[in-house]
């Protein structure tokens, strides 16, 4: 589900009668073709150099406009803007459009960084097709969402122990909703995934390369299978890696991803107690761990690195080492890194764990779009302080060490008082007539729970699971040889899957 700003990949309740409403309406959205693409086709892209620093010029940038909202297809046009790397080989397949996920997770700064050498894709997926990077609308170079930066670094405890706590976090929240509105305009209202689906559709028509090659990591597996329900004869392949099942209760999203975090804790813990070259081989790590985040909560630890550079908050509370681990989590390659964190966060430098702040209303390094987007596509059940209560007590039987720090605690407690209403409820998935999809999630992913894969493939009937035991969020971006990995290549490049029910070790 998640999307880390600086690792370039990769994620969540229901206000009963409003949005039974809403989700007729979505549904009518799902199945109506009252606002498609086809109705008023873009024109073809037309490609010009990227506005990125020194970028190489094999690498191209284009952006077509499309409604704001598309229930008044005739009416204001938002932009929305990928990037291309051509195929490498002789004899492409065709082009590959990629989302990162997050949500705000940025498709033309992967390939951006893909142009630059990062190798984040495969040597065979470079050879065989174009990658486009896509930024959904309301993101990075697609009419981003802009919000007051001051709110955006305004602190405040998601775990508020008293009424007054609560009353500033809905406070803070209704002041960023409202400054975001201002500053976005209109299209606040319309940054959900059924709406980017729809702008992927318009996209498609304007490339002219024929059915959809697409790539969606985490948060983008939730945009994947949207389109799939939309638009299921337009599909050639569709991957979808770590996956997200938008027909899932929030309350189940939360209870699930917080007790993977968890997983992942304790065996990141057992990793380094029995490998010598952890920084912290030999300690109790759990017992550290827990110490300093309650230290933290009481004093919190400097971090050093922030209060020079400016880009991160100069000091780190508890709340932040129990939502920021997550992230250090994400990939076992990190593991190392999440050890020497804590090692110097015991003599007082937590800056790895520091949370960034925005220098500006669209800052890449922390804006709000997403939490705009999580607000439309996920609606939160709680009212009061009481709500809360009962949803922590939740989140502190299936993960006790964490107390349900998660990504999708920081959408119930987000999307309280926010102001746009939510446009795309979770409700149950209906797609027929798709050619096989591919579905693969690790079976201790921090993030996208494994659960949420079996629920995806269940909802998918064309859909082929491929289980990878192990750690670390999303396959594809692994590093190193990964019969996922390969998986996922094979599959794009001829729309064959491995057997279904397959399981790989990495």
């Amino acid at each position: 589900m998640r999307t880390p700003r600086h690792a370039l990949t990769g994620r969540s309740l229901t206000r009963k009668a409003g949005a039974i409403g809403t989700a007729v309406l979505v549904t009518a959205a799902l199945t109506t073709p009252i606002a498609t693409a086809a109705d008023n086709p873009p024109s073809s892209l037309n490609w010009t150099a990227c506005p990125f620093p020194h970028s190489p010029a094999e690498l191209q940038c284009a952006s077509i406009q499309v409604p704001v909202d598309y229930a008044h297809a005739h009416g204001s046009r938002t932009t929305v803007t990928v990037d291309r790397l051509r195929a490498g080989g002789a004899h492409p397949v065709g082009s590959l459009f990629f989302d990162p996920g997050g949500p705000g997770g940025s498709g033309t700064q992967a390939v951006y960084a893909e142009s630059l050498g990062a190798n984040l894709f495969s040597a065979a997926t470079r050879e065989r097709f174009d990658l486009i990077g896509l930024d959904p609308r309301g993101v990075g170079l697609s009419s981003p969402v802009r919000c007051d930066p001051t709110l955006l670094n305004r602190q405040v405890s998601l775990f508020p122990k008293d009424q007054a706590e609560f009353d500033r976090l809905v406070a803070r929240n209704k002041a960023l909703g409202r400054s975001c509105r201002q500053l976005t305009g209109p299209l606040l209202d319309h940054v959900d995934t059924v709406s980017d689906a729809r702008d992927l559709e318009a996209l498609r028509q304007a490339l002219g390369a024929g059915k959809l090659n697409y790539l969606g990591l985490s948060y983008g597996s939730m945009l994947g299978a949207t389109y799939a329900q939309l638009f299921p004869d337009r599909i050639r392949t569709l991957a979808l890696d770590g996956a997200l099942d938008h027909s899932m209760s929030p309350a189940t999203v939360f209870q699930d991803e917080s007790h993977a975090y968890e997983d992942s804790l304790n065996r990141f813990v057992d990793w380094c107690a029995r490998t010598t070259s952890c920084a912290l081989h030999g300690t109790d790590v759990g017992r550290l761990f827990d110490t300093l985040a309650r230290a933290a909560d009481h004093t919190p630890i400097p971090a050093p690195t922030c209060a020079t550079a400016g880009d991160c908050r100069s000091s780190v509370t508890g709340e932040d080492i129990r939502f920021n681990t997550q992230g250090l989590l994400l990939f076992p390659s990190r593991r190392d890194d999440l050890a020497r964190a804590l090692h110097q966060a015991g003599p007082g430098d937590a800056s790895a764990f520091a949370q960034p702040v925005a220098a500006g209303p669209s800052d890449d390094n922390a804006n709000g779009s997403q939490i705009a987007i999580e607000c439309l596509d996920w609606s939160t059940s709680i009212r009061t302080l009481t709500d809360l209560r009962h949803l922590q007590r939740l989140g502190q039987a299936v993960a006790p060490e964490l107390g349900g720090a998660s990504q999708s605690w920081t959408v119930l407690t987000g999307c309280i008082g926010w102001p746009a209403p939510v446009a795309n409820p979770p409700q149950p998935i209906r797609v027929r007539h798709t050619p096989t999809i591919l579905i693969t999630n690790a079976t201790h992913d921090p993030s996208t729970a494994y659960p949420f894969a079996l629920r995806l493939h269940r909802d998918l009937p064309a859909s082929v699971l491929v289980t990878r035991e192990g750690d670390g969020h999303t396959s594809y971006l692994a590093h190193g040889t990964s019969h996922t990995r390969d998986a996922i290549d094979n599959y794009l490049a001829t729309g064959r899957t491995p057997p279904p029910d397959t399981v790989y070790d990495n």
